[in-house]
């Protein structure tokens, strides 16, 4: 990263995924109230009722400035603001830096496709980001969220296919005497894959749900989990099931961890399905190979006579 151009790409990128960051925040405070608007009226301190200026609603610089204080009346601003913003920032910096080459970054101009690729990640991991906060706070997952990803998905794949780590063999397809990516080209057969993959995973999410419903006498799965998980299908297509294997093992870690420490086994899934997309929306092959590691390493480990 010598050359000055990658480093004022990634500022940039750290700068903006910051204001994204922001935004966040009144998504995650508004959207679960469904009386309030994400867009309007403008942010305002709820003790003094004092519209926050645009010099003090500055991503982590007027936080830091006000020392966590609003202007007027002195009343505490919750750190978590700060945090979410810097968290958005690093996540921007880090999707960029691990899914774009670094020509595309040093020469911008020169790679407006990497940098279109770029542009959907990015708001893929804020959808993500600001669903995992929601699920945290409330315990749910909204519908304009996860519904919105599973129309807006299809659409993004067609235009930009490289989202998906692979069409999962879709393409070689045989439909009318020709394969289904001669047919439908490379964005039709992305398009064809998620819908096959977001619907077989969101069905295996139901019954497994439903199954575990049956079994503890009680709700197991959510709707806005298998919503969310629909959705990530028809982006990452069958790589969805490595991200729902991932969700469902370090959910499983985390659950276990918290209820030895005593603090409850009931965990937020959202979060972890999270998790697992982001992970494969970066890298799916190199996550499935180290999931086959994990996995042989782990036979070998029980193999081992005692």
């Amino acid at each position: 990263m010598s050359d000055p151009r990658t480093v004022v790409s990634l500022a940039g990128i750290a700068a903006f995924g910051a204001c994204v960051g922001s935004f966040l925040n009144v998504v995650a405070y508004r959207l679960p109230r469904e009386c309030m608007s994400v867009v309007k009226p403008r942010s305002r301190c709820p003790k003094c009722t004092r519209w926050i200026a645009w010099y003090d609603n500055l991503p982590v610089i007027s936080w830091l400035l006000l020392r966590g204080r609003c202007r007027g009346c002195g009343l505490g601003i919750s750190a978590r603001y700060p945090l979410v913003e810097a968290a958005t920032a690093l996540l921007f910096v880090a999707t960029a830096w691990l899914t774009m080459p670094t020509r595309a970054l040093a020469d911008p101009i020169a790679a407006g496709g990497e940098w279109a690729a770029f542009a959907l990640r990015a708001l893929t991991v804020s959808v993500l980001f600001v669903l995992s906060i929601i699920d945290f706070d409330w315990e749910i997952l909204p519908d304009q969220l996860t519904l919105g990803g599973l129309c807006a998905a299809p659409v993004m794949v067609f235009f930009v296919p490289a989202l998906q780590p692979s069409d999962g063999g879709v393409g070689h397809w045989v439909v009318a005497g020709r394969t289904l990516s001669d047919a439908l080209g490379n964005g039709g057969t992305a398009v064809v894959h998620g819908l096959i993959a977001g619907g077989g995973a969101a069905l295996f999410l139901w019954l497994v749900g439903w199954l575990g419903s049956k079994a503890f006498k009680k709700d197991a799965m959510g709707l806005g989990d298998v919503k969310m998980l629909a959705a990530m299908g028809a982006l990452l297509g069958f790589w969805s099931f490595l991200a729902l294997a991932i969700a469902v093992v370090s959910g499983a870690l985390i659950g276990t961890a918290l209820k030895i420490c005593g603090k409850g086994s009931y965990i937020r899934f959202g979060p972890f399905l999270a998790c697992g997309a982001w992970a494969v929306l970066i890298d799916g092959a190199t996550v499935f190979d180290m999931w086959i590691d994990a996995v042989h390493w782990l036979g070998e480990m029980l193999r081992r006579p005692k």
